[in-house]
């Protein structure tokens, strides 16, 4: 998988910011993903986290890495794209523990709480 962003990596956060106000008025990033996704049968673009365009073989997704473990196993998920459509769902769907979040900000927050009840390590 490789993730294509629209403003670069290289973008300062007031760019990012702009971007993404931006793209909730016209949502060119699921229009770019549907076009790329007709062009490219074989390959699916999928939008993913705030400024990026996610791209992969068609069926090669987050859930494959379900695999690797075992039904008694307990696991946590955050994702911020969980809706149908959004590159966390495949595997959202297949973990019991999930929460949405919007920032890394807030998937750190959740992460230093797990570790404080002694749930993580």
């Amino acid at each position: 998988m490789c993730n294509f962003s629209i403003v670069g990596r290289n973008a300062t956060m007031g760019e990012r910011k702009l971007y993404v106000d931006f793209d909730k008025t016209i949502d060119e990033r699921n229009k770019i993903a549907k076009t790329f996704n007709k062009a490219f049968p074989s390959l699916e673009a999928k939008v993913g986290g705030e400024t990026g365009i996610d791209i992969g073989c068609k069926g090669n997704d987050k859930s494959q890495i379900i695999k690797d473990f075992d039904e008694e196993d307990v696991l946590h998920f955050f994702g911020d794209a969980m809706h149908e459509g959004g590159n966390d769902y495949p595997l959202a769907q297949l973990v019991k523990n999930k929460r949405q979040v919007t920032s890394w900000n807030q998937t750190w927050e959740y992460l230093s709480w797990f570790q404080e009840q002694g749930i993580a390590n």
